[in-house]
């Protein structure tokens, strides 16, 4: 179970199947869930990193770290 702690209800499946991209050749698969009440959304990502490089799964991209 997914939970929103500000409004304390279960948070949602939103979409099956999209990944966390960090930088360019790896994913790691997950689901997006989203909180019925205030909107919000994560993904939660259980699996492995998985090598990318042609970007065929559906992901989001993290931004490049910073010095």
């Amino acid at each position: 179970m997914i939970v929103c702690v500000n409004d304390l209800v279960e948070m949602k499946v939103e979409k099956n199947g999209i990944g966390v991209r960090f930088g360019k050749s790896h994913a790691y698969p997950g689901d997006m869930y989203e909180c019925p009440k205030c909107h919000n959304r994560i993904i939660v990502t259980e699996h492995p990193a998985v090598y990318d490089p042609k970007n065929e799964i559906n992901t989001i991209q993290m931004p490049e770290e910073e010095d």
